[in-house]
């Protein structure tokens, strides 16, 4: 057990210090980029989609929106268009570890560290450049040692039992996503953690396809703890980001057999399947909910304002 947690705290300590590197190679032009891309619902998904890839966190991205928010500087419908968007960026990570690129960590870390020494004596960016760089290989050598601690036949044995009990139980795997998702706070932290199972034939495709179901619904919780003590407008936000996946989900529940065959048409590897899996469905999402979106959007605006 001390091996996976100490995997899953360098995967989250990756992704951590990626999205600070990334937002700090970026941090003059994020918000002005949230601001100025937000005016039409395409744009305000398009700019969603590059600043979650960005910073690695869909999570970041709905603080950002929330204060922008209270700061009067975004209104609802352009910040929901955002959060939208950022459902959609947020898979960026899963694609990166779905091809098989674990076993860079080494080189990656080694070149980010060179690179952050290089920063420090020419006092500039490549600092956080170097500290990006690095963290991505954090989050390989992170998914790594889940990896190897899911090769345990003890573990994978206790593992394929805990999965055989939910089946083809569509429901009880979505549990499992929300349940999870929001005891960790990172949606993409979980989908490691499937990538993982998978790299070790312990998970079938519909299983993970149900886990990134609720992975969706569990990440709504951040943005909730965000808008706690904020405005009508920051609450109807986290409102909309819950309703929104919630909806998608169960939009999608009676057609789960023709997406999971759709998703194995996409590729022969389990992994790039779960990756792809979970784009899919953030795409699929956005396209049932754009013809009512602002019918969605004048429900969720408090009606004094």
């Amino acid at each position: 057990m001390l091996i996976f947690l100490s995997g899953l705290f360098l995967f989250l300590l990756g992704l951590e210090g990626s999205k600070r590197g990334l937002g700090r190679v970026a941090s003059t032009k994020v918000e002005l980029a949230l601001k100025r891309l937000s005016n039409s619902i395409f744009l305000s998904i398009f700019s969603g989609v590059v600043v979650t890839a960005i910073l690695q966190s869909s999570s970041g991205v709905s603080i950002i929106v929330i204060s922008l928010i209270e700061a009067g500087l975004l209104q609802l419908k352009p910040a929901i268009g955002i959060m939208l968007g950022a459902n959609i960026g947020t898979t960026f990570t899963v694609q990166i570890i779905s091809f098989p690129v674990i076993a860079l960590f080494p080189y990656l870390i080694i070149s980010g560290l060179f690179f952050m020494i290089i920063g420090f004596m020419l006092r500039n960016k490549l600092v956080d450049a170097g500290l990006a760089l690095a963290s991505f290989g954090v989050v390989f050598a992170g998914l790594n040692m889940m990896t190897g601690y899911f090769q345990n036949p003890a573990v994978s044995g206790l593992i394929t039992k805990i999965l055989a009990f939910s089946g083809d139980n569509y429901l009880l795997g979505i549990l499992l996503g929300v349940i999870i998702t929001g005891i960790i706070q990172s949606s993409s932290a979980v989908t490691g953690i499937t990538v993982s199972l998978a790299r070790n034939n312990l998970i079938t495709l519909p299983a993970a396809i149900a886990i990134a179901l609720g992975s969706n619904i569990g990440t709504c919780i951040t943005a909730f703890l965000a808008s706690f003590n904020s405005s009508r407008l920051a609450k109807s936000l986290a409102r909309g980001h819950f309703l929104f996946n919630l909806i998608g989900v169960i939009a999608i529940l009676p057609f789960l057999g023709i997406f999971n065959h759709l998703v194995m048409l996409t590729s022969q590897n389990l992994l790039r399947q779960i990756a792809n899996a979970h784009t899919l469905f953030n795409i699929f999402n956005i396209l049932i909910f754009l013809p009512f979106f602002d019918t969605f959007v004048s429900f969720l605006r408090p009606k004094k304002l």
